[in-house]
């Protein structure tokens, strides 16, 4: 199935078929999560449920980076987390976990169509309570928590559109903490912002929200080779 196959509806899928720039072979995927903070029982069920979906579960956070985003979020002693792209929830149970008991995640994402596997396994992993669900599209999440009396974040994560990720990442920054953290995922995008071949509006996207913040000179910026491409940003 290309990029651009169109599911039994006849509508194009919201997922991008390709391979993570940096895929770990099963070996050492399996001793890397052995030897990080692991999910637990109820994220391993989480992880192989989305797994059985088959072509959409490419959408989901990569295995190595759930630890490395619970990490962040504990070290950082954050109490407030924003999930931009719930998809079945493993991003949002990895800030969850990480923020504790006494703190919160705000997810967005307008498909509803895997909201109930996130919400079993939220529930089953003890974290439900935590997590609040925004369906609906990006603008609108944003535009709604920008005229609340919300608190700022202190962490976000944002697997969104990738044609569009400069746009939500101006919107996420403007709703961060001062000492906040921004992390965005496939800023590889498969590997293809380094691919003359492939030109569409999502590596488009990519490169060119990869090329804004490197040359901000507000902004710290560490791009890591792991999954398909980690990047941390944080104002100086």
């Amino acid at each position: 199935m290309s990029e651009d196959s169109r599911d039994i509806t006849g509508a194009k899928p919201s997922w991008t078929l390709g391979t993570m720039a940096f895929q770990l072979q099963p070996a050492f995927e399996s001793y890397v999560i052995a030897h990080s903070a692991g999910y637990g029982s109820s994220g391993t069920a989480l992880v192989r449920e989305t797994e059985a979906l088959g072509d959409p579960a490419v959408m989901m956070l990569a295995k190595e980076e759930y630890a490395l985003l619970r990490f962040l979020a504990g070290v950082a002693r954050c109490r407030r987390a924003l999930d931009v792209g719930t998809f079945t929830g493993l991003s949002a149970l990895a800030l969850a976990d990480g923020v504790g008991p006494r703190g919160s995640v705000v997810t967005i994402d307008r498909d509803t169509k895997w909201l109930a596997i996130a919400q079993r396994h939220w529930e089953s992993a003890g974290v439900a309570a935590r997590i609040e669900v925004m369906t609906m599209e990006a603008d609108a999440a944003f535009e709604r928590l920008a005229r609340g009396a919300t608190q700022p974040f202190d962490i976000a994560f944002l697997d969104v559109d990738k044609a569009r990720v400069a746009e939500y990442f101006e919107a996420t920054l403007s709703l961060l903490a001062n000492d906040g953290l921004i992390v965005v995922d496939n800023t590889f995008w498969h590997g293809w912002v380094l691919d003359a071949d492939h030109d569409d509006p999502d590596t488009r996207g990519m490169r060119r929200f990869n090329d804004q913040i490197a040359a901000d000179p507000s902004l710290e910026v560490a791009l890591l080779p792991i999954g398909d491409g980690l990047t941390l940003v944080r104002r100086k």
